[in-house]
């Protein structure tokens, strides 16, 4: 691709980004690969350069619609690509239009032109603060909540490139190290500060043709996925349930620790995710997790559930959440929330949280689990679960349960309540976290 189509085919990637933050979509990352799979034309430094394009806007995105709203302009995917340039890249704008160019975005008119000379005399220094660091206003007032002085700090970390993270299967390698494990690529990964068995890298590694990824040796997963999964502290032998298990990531970090005996009970409303889950249990060597899937609600959901009732030692519950923790990861998932989806949200983790801890016996406990900042939809939630039920569940400092499950230094947590776990990029180098465990009493 020559410059030019480059700027036209990220415009082209950006509309439909849009059409889907709109409309409640797929994700921008599932429509960049989906895109570029329909393009096989396009070469690697093509691929990177649009997605880097795409992604830096959508790390700028308030910003950007600040700057159209003061500018009495349209929003549209090309105005929103203009502005970018205009802010990065100004001498590209030149490209539109190109002579001879068939590829090229059609040129500038009257209306874009006159929003590239406003723009240029635009203070946006005078944008608040939540549009200077690109948090909806949906999500300001649990910021301030979170972080107070260190609001600027956490969420331009949020804005950040994630980097990789890889844990080590010890069902298969259960004493091995990533240098002997991967083939080509180990020199780019470090050992992870928390986790026992994670590696990160910042660098582009292409795992998919690592044959340790391909056989199940190792696996994709957050730093923090993998302390959570360590914090459920599950044993061999006991009956364990990922409640929300989607394409099953906590459930195969915890399996290691059972070492195949026992029972992992995966559910999920999702026949998609837990397809997925069943060709991955299989390539980890995984022999101990039950799959099923979950109605939604109703009889049919109660009835699949009801053999667990009062008998489970864990249930882990990774519940639906906005994802506020992991916009490094999906910039785009801050704008498929606003006020009233966060609360009905709220609904559902209240909901499920009440669900599980009908499932666990006398001694066992429930972790609950979210990639979510906001207070509203963690601290708060376990609360008013914990006010509600009397005696018969109590808190588990997560620090008591850290010096058990993992070797590392247990890290200061940013939870307004000591005893739960709160993670965040700017801080501890993870994905935004928060886990709480609870015990039954009786």
């Amino acid at each position: 691709m020559q410059p030019s189509a480059r700027i036209a085919a990220g415009i082209e990637l950006l509309s439909q980004i849009e059409e889907a933050i709109e409309c409640g979509g797929a994700p921008a990352d599932r429509l960049v690969a989906d895109y570029f799979r329909a393009r096989r034309y396009a070469g690697s430094k093509d691929r990177r350069a649009v997605t880097e394009a795409i992604y830096a806007i959508l790390r700028m995105r308030e910003r950007l619609l600040w700057a159209l709203g003061s500018l009495s302009h349209p929003v549209t995917a090309r105005a929103l690509f203009i502005l970018y340039l205009q802010q990065e890249a100004p001498d590209q704008l030149g490209l539109f239009g190109e002579e001879g160019n068939t590829h090229a975005p059609d040129a500038l008119d009257e209306h874009e032109a006159a929003l590239i000379k406003a723009a240029a005399t635009l203070d946006w220094d005078k944008a608040p603060v939540n549009i200077q660091v690109n948090v909806p206003k949906w999500t300001h007032a649990g910021f301030e909540k979170r972080f107070g002085s260190e609001l600027i700090e956490a969420v331009n970390a949020l804005n950040e490139t994630a980097p990789l993270d890889v844990r080590i299967n010890r069902l298969k390698r259960p004493d091995d190290t990533l240098n002997n494990i991967l083939s080509n690529s180990s020199e780019l990964f470090e050992k992870h500060v928390f986790s026992s068995d994670g590696y990160r890298s910042s660098s582009r590694v292409n795992l998919a043709n690592e044959k340790a990824y391909q056989s199940g040796l190792v696996e994709v997963q957050d730093e923090a996925a993998q302390v959570a999964a360590s914090l459920v502290a599950a044993a061999p032998g006991m009956q364990v349930v990922d409640l929300c298990a989607g394409a099953g990531g906590k459930s195969l970090a915890v399996a290691p620790d059972m070492k195949n005996k026992g029972q992992i009970h995966a559910f999920d409303i999702s026949g998609g995710r837990l397809k997925e889950l069943r060709v991955r249990l299989q390539r980890a060597g995984c022999r101990n997790i039950q799959v099923t899937r979950l109605a939604a609600e109703g009889d049919g959901r109660a009835l699949a559930l009801a053999p667990l009732a009062g008998k489970a030692d864990r249930v882990m519950l990774d519940v639906p959440c906005s994802g506020s923790g992991t916009w490094r990861r999906s910039p785009d998932q801050r704008w498929r929330f606003d006020a009233e989806g966060l609360k009905n949200l709220n609904e559902v983790q209240a909901g499920l949280l009440r669900e599980g801890a009908g499932l666990i016996k006398p001694g066992g406990r429930l972790i609950y689990m979210t990639c979510s900042v906001l207070p509203a939809e963690n601290e708060e939630i376990v609360e008013n679960f914990l006010a509600n039920s009397g005696d018969r569940w109590t808190a588990v400092d997560y620090r008591s349960v850290w010096a058990e499950a993992l070797k590392s230094e247990c890290p200061q947590s940013l939870a307004l309540n000591s005893a739960f776990l709160q993670l965040a990029p700017h801080s501890h180098g993870t994905d935004g976290f928060f886990v709480a465990i609870l015990e039954r009493r009786a």
